[in-house]
């Protein structure tokens, strides 16, 4: 399986593995990267429309896991507080490094598990920084 690193440096220490994306439906895990244009969009007075097309087009990458552990989702959480761009590498696509900033990090608990205790799902979009 393909590994996927993000950190505050490319260095092997300042970039963490990911937990290995899993999904409990059985089906194979994807990761979707949107690379749709930027465009802006105006409708003047008489009714036609101008569009803008801008330069540059970074990437979205939605990434999700089910049933991290607590570990794994400490280790989430403390990527997330950083206030500040982050490096990405995402081994199934290809082997480059990205500046990203992480634009949406949504969790939910799953506490009743008995035995091996509190578990989480966790969704997040990250977004290429382009300077």
């Amino acid at each position: 399986m393909a590994a996927i690193y993000l950190g505050t440096s490319t260095s092997g220490s300042g970039a963490i593995e990911l937990p290995p994306l899993r999904w409990l439906n059985g089906s194979d895990p994807g990761i979707p990267t949107d690379y749709s244009k930027q465009i802006d969009k105006s409708r003047m007075i008489d009714g036609s429309q101008r569009f803008n097309y801008r330069s540059k087009h970074p990437r979205k990458w939605a990434l999700q896991w089910e049933m991290l552990t607590v570990a794994e989702f400490a280790v989430m959480l403390s990527l997330n507080e950083i206030n500040d761009s982050l490096y990405f590498q995402n081994n199934w696509e290809d082997a480059t490094w990205r500046e990203v900033t992480i634009m949406d990090f949504t969790y939910t608990p799953i506490v009743r598990l008995g035995a091996t205790g509190c578990r989480y799902n966790l969704s997040m979009t990250l977004e290429e920084v382009r300077q």
